[in-house]
């Protein structure tokens, strides 16, 4: 989910550039800088284990397994779909990523989409015991969606597409990510969007649940219950829409995107979901999203660089990364603070004329770091967690991850 009407790229980490991925508006935020104040909560790490200090003696033990849920971008289905038969017994939702909110009336398969592979994915899944919830991304310009849901007819209409989408499609809910309120309509307008969008979320989780199906919203977080400049994305008013929906997915990562530094820091991490805990009270309907990628910035640069080859920020994952240091012989330094990753490393960039030499510099979250995210969802009681994504993941992230996994089986009766 993003701010931009681009994503960047899933790069092998330095020989891309940020390019369109069309209209994937997937997990590419502004600056969390406001949360930066809010990172109060004290965290002990010890090993690769989070350990919480309890403020109170009643405080419940953490749960011995959690649900796992998992979206399933169109622009890693080239490794995601030969891994998913053997992994997807393990999911409780799973979320394809390719569907975009075009108009009131229109839902449509992103243009990338790679159609032969979306449709076996969706062949597995469907064949499997997890839960068939496609994510629609507001693909729509700036400020066009919160003018449909503020027309009650429009608002009412959009509603019923959706339904229509889901029956036709014979999906077992949908997931909303309509993220341009927050990172392309400005702060000005939340005041406005924010009872539209809970209208809304109202309407569609009553027509859903008629038909028998789920709602599901993935949302940045809230750091606490109200409405000022700290208190994170108040425009989905998370406490109000919490009574309609299945599941709020908290998106808590991406905390670093145009200047370098961590994914996803555990003091963070913990604030958002402690925010959103406060602006809810809900721990039942809250499902944790977890980072399985990082960013590789230049942070430096001597010589001339060819104006069209020099990389700028690209992305990371858990699968590729080791790769990553391998071929450029860095050494990655764990912060146990943050509970992520980071090296730095030289990259050479020319054309035969010109030639410069960035310094990049990576930080990522692997499979233990995603166990330490996991532990913190247990510790809060929340619903479940959520991998962002199928095709980052890599087995060292799945053997991290599974011994506290819920099998799809036996999470939902």
């Amino acid at each position: 989910m993003t701010s931009s009407p681009t994503a960047e790229p899933v790069a092998a980490g330095d020989d891309g550039r940020d390019a369109s991925a069309a209209t994937a508006l997937h997990h590419l935020w502004p600056r969390w800088a406001p949360a930066l104040a809010l990172l109060t909560t004290v965290v002990a790490v010890v090993g690769i284990g989070v350990v919480l200090v309890a403020g109170d003696e009643g405080t419940p033990a953490p749960k011995p397994d959690i649900p796992l849920d998992a979206w399933a971008p169109y622009w890693g289905l080239d490794d995601s779909l030969a891994e998913f038969d053997g992994r997807v017994g393990s999911m409780r939702e799973v979320s394809p990523f390719w569907y975009n909110a075009t108009g009131v009336e229109s839902i449509e398969v992103d243009r990338n989409t790679p159609v032969d592979d979306a449709e076996a994915w969706l062949d597995i899944a469907r064949s499997s015991d997890a839960s068939v919830v496609p994510s629609i991304v507001d693909a729509l310009p700036t400020g066009e969606m919160a003018a449909i849901l503020a027309d009650p007819l429009t608002r009412t209409a959009h509603v019923e597409t959706l339904r229509t989408f889901a029956d036709d499609g014979d999906f077992d809910g949908l997931d909303i990510n309509y993220e341009q309120f927050a990172f392309s309509d400005g702060r000005d307008t939340w005041a406005t969007t924010r009872p539209n969008w809970v209208a809304f979320i109202e309407e569609l989780s009553a027509g859903l649940e008629a038909d028998g199906r789920s709602l599901t919203v993935s949302i940045p977080p809230v750091y606490n219950a109200g409405q000022a400049g700290d208190s994170g994305f108040w425009v989905y008013d998370h406490g109000a829409i919490a009574e309609y929906v299945d599941r709020i997915r908290i998106m808590a990562y991406d905390f670093s995107v145009g200047d370098p530094g961590p994914i996803a820091p555990l003091e963070w991490v913990e604030t958002a979901i402690t925010g959103t805990l406060e602006a809810t009270n809900a721990p039942d309907r809250l499902v944790l999203g977890l980072p399985a990628y990082g960013r590789n910035w230049p942070i430096a640069t001597e010589g001339e660089c060819p104006p069209d080859d020099a990389p700028g920020r690209t992305t990371v994952t858990a699968r590729n990364v080791d790769d990553l240091v391998a071929r450029r012989a860095a050494t990655p330094q764990r912060d146990d603070a943050t509970g992520e990753w980071f090296f730095e490393y030289d990259l050479e960039v020319t054309d035969g004329t010109l030639t410069c030499v960035q310094t990049r510099r990576v930080h990522y979250v692997d499979g233990d770091g995603i166990a330490e995210r996991m532990d913190l969802a247990r510790q809060y009681q929340l619903d479940g967690v959520a991998l962002w994504a199928l095709g980052f993941d890599s087995p060292a992230v799945w053997d991290a991850i599974l011994p506290t996994v819920n099998s799809a089986t036996t999470t939902d009766g």
